[in-house]
């Protein structure tokens, strides 16, 4: 993984597809990554509007508020925050094959992605929240990014694998006409001592 982060560091445009780093290594490097930011990538003073907004009983009402939460964030961690949690929502398509459903990856991503003073009595009663709160923006990734829908609770209403593929723009082979597409170029990014992921190289770990 150090490796890895010092191969991306001499060399943005480091293809690993080039390169013999396993899946978990790529993932390691990009938690590691967004461990060393001075300030984590979903800001302090948003974490509290977010608890905030989850608060709310009426399941709508509560991810409008979210989503009115998170038109707040800087620029920059918008649209790094979009791309992972872009990423994470495909990755969760795949969990009959990786078994890392939107609550698994959750788990695993929260506290890098929010990192809370667990020194704090607080930040301790409000681990479950955190959780919820990035498995929501993951559940309902083309809501919050995408302008799609709310979509239903999981189990409440199968789909099918073509269904679940049109719910994320980058999961179809053709561009749908009336969603907004991603755009191409790397998002910009916190100031940090190496540059995250982009997006083709967050896409290698999607057999997690």
């Amino acid at each position: 993984m150090e490796s890895l982060q010092r191969q991306f560091d001499q060399d943005h445009n480091l293809d690993l597809a080039e390169k013999d780093f396993t899946v978990n290594t790529v993932a390691g490097a990009m938690k590691s990554f967004f461990s060393e930011l001075p300030d984590p990538l979903v800001p302090y003073n948003m974490q509290i509007d977010l608890v905030e907004a989850h608060k709310i009983n009426d399941r709508e009402q509560k991810l409008h508020a979210l989503k009115e939460v998170l038109k707040k964030f800087p620029k920059e961690n918008h649209e790094v925050f979009k791309y992972v949690i872009s990423h994470l929502n495909r990755v969760s398509h795949n969990n009959k094959v990786n078994l890392m459903t939107s609550e698994n990856l959750s788990i695993c991503f929260w506290p890098t992605l929010m990192r809370p003073d667990f020194s704090t009595m607080d930040a301790l009663t409000a681990t479950r929240t955190y959780q919820t709160i990035i498995e929501l923006f993951i559940q309902q990734c083309p809501f919050f990014f995408y302008n799609r829908p709310i979509s239903e609770p999981p189990g409440a209403t199968p789909s099918s694998p073509s269904a679940v593929a049109s719910t994320v723009p980058f999961l179809t082979s053709t561009p749908i006409a009336s969603q907004p597409s991603p755009p191409q170029s790397p998002p910009p990014t916190p100031q940090s001592p190496m540059q995250p992921l982009l997006p083709s190289q967050l896409q290698a770990e999607h057999t997690l």
